[in-house]
């Protein structure tokens, strides 16, 4: 049990007691080939068998670099996905005041009204409040923080969009000074069941647009590695599970995180020969206490009450429509496009 606890924490945050058997299954976990169950979906094998190396060298900020570029041709050069990799961007041309599109950054919303035939939405920056109306507004954010934001909700619509409670989730990138270590101990992954970082692997082998991905182990490459503050064997649910994990993320300052990973590298690369004091070049923490959207989880959840609650969440509120892949309940990229699309249509 050991070994299987942190096998889910990538992709679902939580540990293996709080994840359907028939959940580990479908998603290809071992254990079951005796079990005469019915056969994994012809989708669903195509998806666990296709290598997962198609994406961007930098992840999601490439879709987001993208679509913030179609939107204002000016921020950078070029036209294409490969081009867009080493495009430098000027932010200065994202907030034009005669600009169609403006983009304002660190501005955080801090109260949404439907007031007459518009939208008042006021926002924080530099410490200063500010107020900006417009006919419609689009509420994209983390959506368990909407019922603070927008007091036209109902109390059931607040009800639904609290239930959406997110899972913790840290994405840590270190770039080390070579990767011979792998090479000596044979691997490019490791899973570690019982320790903070659960998953550390070295970066995808990918190269376009003019970004090379390093070939030789005596080059310098980034590592990816996921932790997930979980609560193994504790007897909670899945969102009390999601609501300590938090916790626990907003208690830990950076220098406990960097000890922590400093820590369970060197232990596990040191046979190999890696030294963290002198082979690591830079060390980024993600930490979002906000990191996955709640998914329905069969083990705690009616099916078709979690529907309903979805359902009712991202219903509009008058000139207010939601979106974010919260909406869907879902944690991924393609999510936050379906629900995004389907919030421009009802302004429309």
């Amino acid at each position: 049990m050991k070994y299987f606890q942190s096998r889910t924490n990538d992709f679902m945050a939580l540990s293996i007691d709080a994840v359907a058997a028939s959940d580990a299954y479908s998603v290809g976990f071992p254990g079951f080939s005796a079990m005469n169950l019915e056969p994994i979906s012809e989708e669903a094998r195509a998806e666990m068998e296709e290598p997962y190396i198609y994406h961007f060298p930098d992840g999601n900020a490439s879709l987001a670099r993208l679509l913030v570029r179609s939107l204002i041709p000016s921020v950078a050069p070029g036209h294409t996905m490969d081009d867009v990799v080493l495009a430098p961007f000027d932010y200065a041309r994202l907030d034009q005041p005669k600009a169609a599109v403006r983009i304002r950054l660190n501005s955080t919303a801090v109260s949404v009204r439907n007031v007459g035939n518009g939208v008042n939405v006021g926002y924080s920056r530099g410490g200063q409040l500010n107020q900006v109306r417009g006919k419609h507004c689009i509420m994209a954010c983390y959506n368990m923080v909407i019922p603070y934001l927008l007091r036209d909700l109902s109390a059931e619509q607040s009800h639904a969009l609290s239930q959406n409670v997110k899972f913790p989730l840290v994405y840590t990138k270190v770039v080390i000074r070579n990767w011979e270590s792998f090479q000596k101990l044979g691997v490019h992954e490791i899973y570690a069941a019982t320790q903070p970082y659960s998953r550390i692997k070295l970066d995808y082998p990918v190269s376009m647009g003019g970004y090379d991905h390093p070939r030789d182990p005596k080059q310098p490459i980034g590592l990816h590695m996921v932790y997930v503050p979980t609560s193994p064997n504790s007897g909670m649910n899945a969102r009390d599970q999601a609501r300590a994990g938090r916790g626990r993320l907003y208690g830990q300052s950076f220098e406990q995180l960097e000890a922590q990973l400093r820590d369970q590298l060197q232990r596990m690369l040191g046979p190999g020969g890696f030294n963290h004091q002198t082979d690591i070049l830079a060390i980024t923490v993600n930490r979002w206490s906000h990191g996955y959207a709640y998914f329905s989880n069969s083990l705690y959840d009616d099916a078709d009450e979690s529907e309903k609650l979805m359902n009712l969440a991202r219903q509009p509120v008058g000139r207010v429509s939601i979106a974010n892949s919260d909406a869907a309940w879902s944690a991924y990229a393609h999510a936050a496009i379906d629900e995004a699309y389907r919030a421009v249509e009802e302004v429309g």
